[in-house]
């Protein structure tokens, strides 16, 4: 029974997302992948390690960025083993080896970059913090293929300081449309006044006016007009214009009639 057990314990099984160290006397003979495997009894040992992708997060980690402004940022760190031989050998922890080194790296990277562009360039620093973050840790047996910046805080005056700065772009950016919308007005009005310059256009221009006020019930309706644009316009046109003032005299007239006797029929 006891050789049929220390046989047993030869036998061991590395699942597919794992590789194993095998140690004889305290040193690294061999590293096999997934599967049954057997070692010596008693003389070696098996280590075990995870390869699966592992996140190291860095919350409210408070920086000072180029222009002497205090940020807290959040940020991921992924890392996986790539040598199982040098993580080992080289590092006893090696997620709180990244965290520890990552959280250097982000106030050193956070500091090379003004606040405007920190807010701007996250996927660059992003960058920036992995390719800082991969240079150690390769040397323990670690990748760090990504690192992402999840959320930049920033103090409360500065909040204030950025909504005050929004609200005047919005309204210079309001007052330059205005300012286009009335240049282009004024660039029809003058074409319009252009096109007035010929008296049978303003002739036809005064009629339309005066037909539209006569709609209204006004009992007077006077127009100030030029001179010269009367001679303009030409016995025919001052009589289409008293043809007009006329023709709307009598319709309020008639209709004053027609309320007088509904008057005179009410008891």
């Amino acid at each position: 029974m006891i050789v049929i057990v220390i046989l047993a314990s030869g036998v061991y099984v590395v699942n597919q997302w794992e590789k194993a160290a095998v140690l004889r006397f305290g040193i690294i003979v061999r590293v096999s992948g997934p599967g049954l495997k057997i070692k010596l009894p008693i003389i070696e040992t098996v280590r075990k390690i995870d390869l699966r992708m592992h996140t190291v997060d860095l919350r409210g980690q408070s920086a000072i960025t180029r222009d002497n402004i205090s940020v807290g940022v959040d940020a991921v760190v992924f890392a996986a083993v790539e040598d199982v031989e040098k993580l080992l050998t080289k590092v006893v922890d090696y997620e709180e080896a990244v965290s520890k080194y990552a959280q250097t790296a982000i106030r050193n990277t956070i500091g090379r970059y003004s606040l405007d562009d920190l807010l701007q360039k996250r996927e660059e620093i992003a960058r920036s913090l992995k390719d800082t973050i991969d240079e150690l840790a390769t040397t323990w047996g670690v990748d760090i293929p990504k690192t992402e910046i999840q959320d930049i805080s920033l103090p409360a005056d500065m909040k204030r300081a950025f909504a005050i700065q929004a609200e005047a772009e919005r309204g210079a950016k309001a007052v330059q449309i205005t300012a286009e919308a009335e240049l282009l007005a004024s660039v029809k009005y003058k074409q319009a006044a252009e096109n007035l310059t010929d008296p049978k256009a303003l002739q036809l221009r005064m009629l339309q006016t005066l037909s539209d006020v006569s709609k209204e019930q006004a009992n007077t309706i006077i127009m100030a007009l030029p001179t010269d644009i009367l001679l303009s316009a030409g016995p025919g046109g001052l009589g289409a214009l008293a043809s007009i003032n006329s023709s709307a005299g009598r319709e309020r007239n008639k209709q004053k009639l027609e309320s007088l006797k509904k008057d005179d029929r009410s008891p």
